[in-house]
């Protein structure tokens, strides 16, 4: 088995599927249109291209998130806790299902451009650092979105979020993170996220731009 092959065994894939969508009219992103396909089998392909399986972190599924036949993970922790909660669900999921798992890595739904070898690299960094979470960054930003999350951090985060944690940089102060960052290709940053409707033409542009490679 070679290296990446062993990698995908190891990683369990998670499409964060949470948040209101306020800037986008109230409108699931999950199922926004881009170019005939929603953004939710995006992601999800692409996520699918570097993980043994992928879960998806849905409070609220649809008919769209239901035909994908993937296990779909509601937070186990009530409250509305935010996007720790759904990394905390597929953590705990990871843990009794996928025994042999050592991390989980996360992605954002509305961001469909993600590097192919993302997970790949995440995990390299993370070999040195078995107990650190690996988070990407681009740009100037960090995406806390985007990480590998060790499973034993299951229960440091439960205990984080039931005594009001909220914030993942809260997380942090006590698990400080290894920051890998990615850089640009074809001109596109690869962690650009669709937040509002005027994101929509800037996304089909750098779809293009991506196809032409």
């Amino acid at each position: 088995m070679s290296d990446a092959q062993s990698n995908q065994n190891l990683t369990v894939g998670c499409v964060l599927c949470g948040g209101k969508s306020r800037r986008m009219g109230g409108v699931d992103k999950a199922l926004l249109d881009l170019d005939g396909t929603p953004l939710l089998k995006h992601v999800t392909s692409r996520l699918q291209e570097q993980v043994e399986q992928v879960v998806l972190s849905v409070n609220e599924p649809g008919a769209l998130h239901e035909s994908l036949e993937l296990s779909l993970l509601a937070d186990k922790l009530t409250g509305h806790l935010g996007p720790l909660a759904g990394m905390h669900a597929a953590l705990s999921w990871a843990e009794k299902h996928s025994p042999d798992a050592r991390d989980v890595v996360t992605v954002a739904v509305d961001t469909p451009f993600f590097p192919m070898d993302m997970v790949e690299v995440l995990v390299s960094h993370r070999n040195a650092n078995a107990e650190c979470p690996v988070i990407c960054s681009s740009g100037d930003r960090d995406h806390f979105a985007f990480g590998l999350w060790p499973i034993a951090l299951a229960d440091p985060l439960k205990e984080y979020l039931l005594s009001g944690g909220r914030s993942i940089k809260g997380f942090f102060k006590d698990h400080p993170p290894i920051i890998v960052k990615f850089e640009a290709h074809n001109g596109v940053d690869p962690f650009f996220n669709i937040n509002t409707p005027e994101d929509v033409p800037i996304a089909l542009e750098h779809l293009a731009k991506l196809r032409v490679q």
